[in-house]
C-alpha cells in the first residue's frame, strides 16, 4: 500500500507530463471505442436488412438448387413444414417462396427477370418488400404482380398493367402467367430494382406445376448473428433431399464485407495504439533518464533493483488506470446521446451507397465487452512493455554513475 501511495506521489511530480500521458491514453481509448462500437453497432442492421430483401437469415433449399437453382429442385410439403418451424424458439417467421427465372414482357418490350412467388399475408413478416411500394398497393388481388422500378421503366410500365411472363414449368414445357401490376416498389438497390417481380405463390405453383412446394423455407431468427444456434434445432426438420443454410452461405458478399471492415479497421485501431504506446515509451525513456539520480539514491540507501522497478511499473499501472478512466468518460459522454440518436447516412455522404451496401438510414452505436475492454487491455499492456523496455538501463547502471550523473 506504501509503494501505491509514493508511486503516485510521484506522478504528481510532474503534472504536466502526467496529464498529457493520461489525456493520450484517454484519447487513444475514446477513439478506438467509438470505431468499435459503431462498427459492432452496424453489422446486425446490414444483416438485417440485406437478408430482409433477399436471402432471409436461414433457409431450406434442395441441395443442389444453390449452385444450380432448376424449377425441378423444390422442397415439397412447404405448410407442412412452416407449421413446425413456427413451433421451434428462436423462430420468429417463416416465409416459402418459389423462384423461376422468366421472360416479363410488355407489348414489344421484354426483359429477363427473377420471378418470385410469395404469400401475401405471410411474407411480410420476413421481408420488407411490402414496405417499399412506391406506387400502387402491395398486391390487390390473386392475379397481381409487383415489379421493381427499374424494370418497370424498362418495360414502361405503370400500375394496373398487364405483364405476361414466360418461364417453364418442371416437366420443361412453357408456362406463362398474366398478372397485373398492382404495385412498383424501389428499395434502392438496382439489382433488385431491374430484375425482380414478386406474384403470389399460388399463381406462379399453378403455372409451374409445383401445388405445395417451395425453392426456398425462409426462416427469420432472434438472434441473426449467431445463426449456428438456431440451426441446431432446425437441423432435425430439414428433409432428406434438402439443406439448411445461413446468411453467410447465402450472401458470402456481406460476410466478406463485414470480415474485411474488421480487418481494415483492426489494422486502423492497432496502428492508433502502436503510435500512442511509441509516444508514451518515450515518455517512460525521458522520464527514467531524468530520475536516474533518484535511482542511484535509493539504491545507495539500500533498496534493490526489483523494488525500484516495481515502483515504476507501479507508477505506470496508476497512469494508465487514470487515462482509461479519462477515456471512460469521454466515451460515456459521446455515447450515451449517440445510441438514441444514431448518425444518418446523410450526414456521412453515403446516402446513395445505403441501398447497394444493404446499410440502414442510420447506424447506431453498440457497446459490449470487446468494445469496452480491447482498447485498454491493449494499451495497458503496451504500456507495461514500454516500462519493462525503460527499465533496462536501470539494471545496466552502476551505482556509482547513477550517482555522478548529470542532466
Amino acid at each position: 500500500m506504501l509503494s501505491v501511495k509514493v508511486a503516485w506521489r510521484n506522478l504528481w511530480r510532474n503534472r504536466r507530463r502526467t496529464l498529457l500521458t493520461a489525456g493520450a491514453v484517454g484519447f487513444a481509448v475514446l477513439l478506438v471505442q467509438l470505431g468499435m462500437s459503431f462498427q459492432a453497432g452496424s453489422y446486425e442492421p446490414m444483416v438485417e436488412v440485406s437478408t430482409r430483401f433477399a436471402s432471409g437469415h436461414l433457409q431450406i433449399q434442395h441441395v443442389d438448387y444453390k449452385d444450380d437453382p432448376r424449377t425441378e429442385r423444390f422442397v415439397s410439403n412447404t405448410t407442412e413444414l412452416r407449421s413446425h418451424l413456427l413451433d421451434l424458439p428462436g423462430i420468429n417467421a417463416v416465409s416459402n417462396r418459389t423462384e423461376s427465372f422468366g421472360l416479363v414482357n410488355k407489348d414489344e418490350r421484354s426483359y429477363g427477370a427473377l420471378v418470385v412467388g410469395v404469400d401475401p399475408q405471410i411474407d411480410p413478416s420476413a421481408s420488407h418488400f411490402s414496405d417499399q411500394v412506391t406506387q400502387g398497393t402491395y398486391f390487390d388481388s390473386p392475379n397481381s404482380a409487383i415489379i421493381g422500378s427499374a424494370l418497370a421503366r424498362n418495360l414502361r410500365v405503370s400500375v394496373g398493367d398487364e405483364i405476361v411472363i414466360l418461364s417453364t414449368d418442371v416437366d420443361g414445357s412453357v408456362a406463362f402467367i398474366a398478372p397485373s401490376v398492382s404495385g412498383i416498389f424501389e428499395t434502392g438497390n438496382d439489382a433488385l430494382d431491374r430484375s425482380l417481380v414478386q406474384v403470389p405463390r399460388s399463381l406462379i405453383n399453378d403455372a409451374l406445376m409445383l401445388e405445395d412446394s417451395a425453392h426456398r423455407v425462409v426462416i427469420m431468427i432472434d438472434q441473426p448473428m449467431l445463426p449456428e444456434q438456431s440451426s441446431e434445432v432446425i437441423t432435425p426438420l430439414v428433409p432428406s433431399t434438402a439443406s439448411l443454410l445461413d446468411w453467410r452461405e447465402l450472401m458470402p458478399e456481406i460476410s466478406q464485407s463485414i470480415r474485411l471492415d474488421k480487418i481494415s479497421n483492426g489494422i486502423v485501431y492497432g496502428t492508433l495504439t502502436v503510435i500512442v504506446v511509441l509516444s508514451i515509451a518515450n515518455t517512460f525513456v525521458m522520464t527514467m533518464f531524468e530520475r536516474t539520480r533518484e535511482f542511484g539514491t535509493l539504491r545507495a540507501v539500500g533498496m534493490h533493483n526489483r523494488s525500484i522497478f516495481g515502483m515504476f511499473i507501479t507508477e505506470t499501472i496508476l497512469m494508465w488506470m487514470l487515462g482509461v478512466a479519462i477515456g471512460y468518460l469521454l466515451s460515456t459522454c459521446a455515447l450515451l446521446p449517440l445510441i438514441n440518436i444514431g448518425i444518418g447516412m446523410d450526414s456521412m455522404g453515403m446516402d446513395q451507397f445505403a441501398g447497394l451496401l444493404f446499410l440502414p438510414d442510420r447506424i447506431y452505436p453498440a457497446v459490449d465487452l470487446k468494445v469496452v475492454l480491447v482498447a485498454p487491455i491493449s494499451i495497458g499492456v503496451g504500456m507495461v512493455l514500454s516500462t519493462m523496455l525503460a527499465s533496462i538501463r536501470l539494471y545496466r547502471l552502476s551505482l556509482v554513475d547513477a550517482l555522478r550523473y548529470r542532466e
